[in-house]
């Protein structure tokens, strides 16, 4: 016992290490709420913060980071509209030139976990599309709305590089990541079919899938495979509210799904959602549990057949799904 007790005691630190970046960074973002946000705008955005601040406190750190991430960019886009200084057209031309499209930015400090790389691919995916988008929306709906995709586009590209500083707990080997084309297309399919027939109350809950299946295929594309595979499975998350309900999750189902994730391999995007499932199963939120029943019977099943060897089986032709309806209120949003 004596001899792992070093190792215990690292992981310990580098957990430790862990909760206080995550706790210092919720407190800097809630202040920053409270300075630049408009009160309107707060709730929404203080509610992220209160789950990510109980997630860090329950260990489930990728959760955390996760539930963090819209509070952040927001946060920091209100900031910059607040600080920019532009009031006209004009400047917010000039402002943007000056800027030009942002980039990645470097300073990785170690290896991270699949989730951590997942996530931060996404980020840096949305950062050049929301640049972009940010011209002919100020044009569409006012300066101060080009201006929060403008200053968005930027924070995206710092939480990818906060997210990759560190530090995190090893996490083991990978697996082999490969590109999921055929499970997206296959989960486009059933999508565009349901949405044909669903009411019209459910299509928020369509859009926030379809745009996260869209964001999926941008990054298989681009052979960013964790954040595509994390995207994919986010989809299928959200998509589930619309289909027929699963069997109700229970601690042992729970655990045995834990279970099947093999040791000493990183497997960190399906601990995020078992994460969730944490949340949901200690929860009295009935939306919070039934999510915990959806990652049990359907997200990490997806997850394990996206990380297996690419089936041989024939798949249906593409003329099946000549029909694609993408609905997404901006980039990725």
């Amino acid at each position: 016992m004596k001899i792992f007790l070093p190792v215990v005691l690292l992981l310990a630190v580098i957990q430790a290490g862990t909760r206080s970046r995550l706790d210092d960074e919720i407190s800097r973002v809630r202040l920053q709420i409270k300075r630049s946000v408009p009160v309107d705008q707060q709730g929404t955005l203080a509610q992220r913060l209160d789950r990510a601040e109980a997630a860090s406190k329950a260990g489930r750190f990728y959760q955390a980071v996760y539930l963090l991430e819209a509070a952040y960019e927001g946060a920091a886009s209100f900031a910059f509209v607040s600080s920019s200084g532009v009031k006209s057209p004009e400047a917010f031309l000039e402002k943007w030139t000056e800027l030009g499209p942002p980039k990645a930015r470097g300073g990785r400090s170690g290896p991270v976990p699949a989730v951590i790389d997942a996530l931060a691919e996404a980020s840096e995916d949305r950062g050049p599309t929301t640049y972009q988008a940010s011209r002919p929306y100020s044009e569409d709906a006012g300066v101060d709305a080009g201006l929060y995709y403008l200053g968005e586009s930027y924070a995206v590209m710092e939480f990818a590089a906060f997210l990759r500083s560190g530090p995190w707990p090893a996490s083991g080997r990978r697996p082999a990541f490969r590109s999921i084309a055929p499970e997206l297309a296959t989960l486009d399919r059933e999508m565009t079919t349901k949405y044909e027939t669903m009411e019209r109350a459910n299509h928020p809950t369509y859009i926030r899938a379809s745009a996260a299946l869209k964001q999926a295929r941008a990054l298989n594309d681009h052979s960013a495979f964790q954040g595509a595979v994390f995207q994919y499975l986010l989809s299928r998350y959200l998509f589930a509210q619309l289909r027929s309900p699963v069997p109700e999750a229970t601690r042992e189902r729970l655990d045995a799904t834990w279970a099947a994730l093999p040791a000493g391999e990183d497997h960190s995007i399906a601990e995020l959602f078992l994460q969730f499932g944490e949340e949901g199963l200690s929860s009295d939120n009935a939306d919070l549990r039934a999510s915990a029943a959806t990652v049990i019977a359907d997200v990490l099943p997806a997850y394990h057949a996206a990380i297996a060897p690419a089936s041989t089986t024939p798949t249906t032709s593409d003329a099946a799904a000549a029909v694609t309806i993408t609905l997404v209120r901006w980039p990725f949003t």
